[in-house]
């Protein structure tokens, strides 16, 4: 037969030794093909199973990255953090110990590592020592608590921002050495309160919140200590006239001055807390030189 590469027949006849020649050969070709298609399979297998779901070309770009934002966990508070990082362009690492979770930031286009955010060296896997920031969202205190202490003695410049699963783990995440720990549930019910309250400012303010929002969004730019506008006034930069954005308050030192008056003069480490369109916030950055 064709399959065996000899034919349909003998083109002349051959004698008993020749026909048995050719049945062996027949076999062998049958034979070598599902080897070779056999040895194949088994290096494809074994290649997936070193290395599933690509990780090694995962942890090679996430060790490239600089000044990225490590999630720690992707439940459901965790997914809603990444879809906000994600549309705002910020890049992040989710770090979780389930291979669903690690396969729904793949299949997502996210960077993830399959492992545990309490033990240092998977934190260090997701170059926790050049990341900017850490969200910690499972829902357990303790393990927030230890992550949090990990991640803040492998980089204490890290901004951290964990869930408090229960109000009173609150104070505990903040000593742990988180810059800011946050109830899930208490956020909620101010949320349902103010949608009754004050529906409308509601609105204004979560369009205005929603990173990838390019019609109105609202910025914290911090002046460098060599932005251009230092030393000059609020009055001299003219920045309502110059890009279009409205300053809504400075922070200074922790403490927001609401309505900065024109004649407030600008220092380094102040942070202006600007409303405006995506296009008018971008004239803002290049003004103060960001």
């Amino acid at each position: 037969t064709t399959i065996t590469t000899i034919g349909y027949g003998e083109i002349k006849p051959l004698s008993t030794a020749g026909r048995l020649f050719t049945i062996f050969l027949a076999f062998t070709g049958i034979g070598s093909l599902f080897y070779t298609l056999g040895v194949v399979m088994e290096y494809l297998v074994s290649v997936r199973l070193a290395d599933p779901m690509g990780r090694r070309r995962m942890e090679r770009r996430i060790g490239e990255l600089t000044g990225h934002v490590v999630v720690a966990g992707l439940g459901r508070v965790g997914r809603q953090a990444a879809i906000e990082l994600h549309a705002a362009g910020t890049p992040f690492v989710v770090v979780d110990p389930s291979e669903p979770a690690v396969r729904h930031a793949t299949e997502h286009g996210y960077l993830a590592l399959l492992g545990d955010a309490t033990e240092d060296e998977v934190l260090r896997r997701a170059g926790i020592a050049r990341a900017r920031g850490l969200i910690v969202t499972t829902a357990n205190d303790a393990t927030n608590m230890y992550v949090v202490l990990s991640a803040r003695v492998l980089n204490p410049d890290l901004y951290i921002v964990t869930r408090a699963a229960d109000e009173s783990g609150v104070t505990k995440l903040a000593r742990a050495g988180a810059n800011r720990a946050v109830s899930p549930y208490a956020i909620g019910g101010h949320r349902l309160a103010h949608l009754m309250l004050s529906p409308a400012v509601v609105d204004f303010f979560e369009t205005a919140l929603r990173r990838g929002n390019d019609a109105l969004n609202i910025e914290d730019l911090a002046l460098s200590a060599d932005s251009p506008s230092l030393g000059k006034t609020l009055a001299s930069l003219d920045i309502r006239r110059a890009t279009g954005a409205t300053v809504l308050a400075i922070l200074r030192d922790g403490n927001p001055l609401v309505s900065p008056p024109g004649e407030l003069t600008l220092a380094a480490g102040d942070h202006l807390l600007a409303l405006g369109t995506g296009d008018q916030l971008r004239r803002l950055e290049k003004l103060i030189g960001r």
